[in-house]
């Protein structure tokens, strides 16, 4: 009894030893497809080719931020060159998201960089139809853990049950990327893991529903999107009422603040700074909350920017720019990427003139 014991003893630690190695020896981004794909790309860049500005962020950024229409606006407006590339990828949430720029400032890629744009988010909680998938696991570690778990006891406004849950789900999901559980079979099986196409048309990292509706070979994927737009079509009223409450949820002052997920925000702020990079937190349309609001509002003045207002900018929340309730279509995502780059332009100018 003693002998198997110790074997089984020894058995787990070479497990752990064994995944350790392996994780030491695999990027940082490989569990997700999207975001992998393109530093990927751009690792195949000289330093001096590299764009200088990114934006990180979930399907909001990766679906209607157009580089293109960016950079020639910020251009016409400032007489300045910038060379921007979307690094969004689909459900790519908080903290996640903090934990790929992390890496990525601490990569070559970030030697050129000038600008930062990031998706401002609530911290998400892994919903039971994502549990143990390798896109979701692979990127847990403790800190972040601690990192949500904090911030949400400290929020009076969120339930006993809803922090059960969040720590719960990414305590084993942190188990699974620890042990390397259900890892590395879709790369094996699937031979377009790692997709160009994800690069986009012009491969600056942007996607268009439009296009990927047309262009998918996945038939299943092609019509849960088709169904998304015709639901979209079929019933505005949700869309009326996001518009309405995005208004609504910004006369709200004084309200509790998410001091812990501000100080990670701010300590983002200042590993930017000693990069010499420029970071901006967007606070996107179609994705607003009280709790965003606040966070939003406490962040300096010149690290944000916000297109989340139906008020100041109605033209995001119309129908005929839309693809489905949380997403804007082409038509939408021009005008949302150059109004994006208006705003960064006055931030920049509002900053020199102080």
């Amino acid at each position: 009894m003693k002998n198997f014991i110790i074997r089984i003893v020894f058995f787990i630690l070479l497990y752990l030893i064994i995944g350790r190695l392996i994780s030491l020896i695999t990027p940082y981004h490989w569990g997700n497809p999207w975001y992998s794909t393109k530093i990927q790309y751009l690792e195949k860049f000289k330093s001096n080719n590299l764009p200088n500005t990114y934006f990180f962020g979930s399907s909001r950024v990766y679906r209607q931020i157009m580089p293109t229409v960016f950079d020639s606006t910020y251009f016409s407006l400032s007489k300045k060159h910038i060379n921007s590339f979307n690094l969004g990828a689909p459900a790519t949430f908080c903290p996640q998201v903090y934990y790929l720029y992390e890496n990525f400032l601490s990569s070559s890629l970030s030697q050129n960089t000038k600008y930062v744009f990031i998706e401002l988010m609530d911290i998400d909680l892994i919903e039971k139809n994502l549990m143990h998938q390798e896109r979701v696991t692979y990127w847990i570690n403790l800190s972040d853990i601690f990192f949500g778990y904090n911030a949400l006891h400290n929020n009076p406004s969120i339930s006993l049950a809803t922090k059960t849950k969040y720590i719960s789900n990414y305590s084993i999901s942190y188990l699974e990327n620890l042990l390397h559980m259900g890892h590395f079979g879709q790369q094996y099986l699937d031979n377009n893991y790692y997709n160009l196409d994800y690069l986009g048309e012009h491969k600056n990292g942007f996607f268009s529903l439009e296009r990927d509706t047309a262009t998918t070979k996945n038939e299943t994927f092609k019509n849960q999107l088709i169904d998304r737009n015709k639901d979209l079509i079929a019933d505005t009223s949700e869309l009326k009422n996001r518009a309405i409450n995005s208004t609504k949820d910004f006369s709200n002052k004084n309200l509790p603040l998410d001091v812990v997920h501000l100080e990670r925000i701010n300590k983002l702020i200042n590993l930017s700074k000693e990069k010499g990079i420029s970071i901006v937190f967007i606070l996107s349309p179609r994705n607003n909350s009280q709790n965003l609001i606040n966070l939003y509002n406490a962040i300096p003045e010149n690290n944000k920017i916000q297109l989340s207002n139906s008020k100041e900018y109605p033209e995001l929340y119309m129908i005929e720019n839309s693809f489905d309730i949380g997403h804007l279509n082409t038509k939408g995502s021009s005008i949302y990427s150059s109004l994006l780059a208006t705003e960064f332009n006055k931030l920049l100018t509002d900053k020199e003139h102080h």
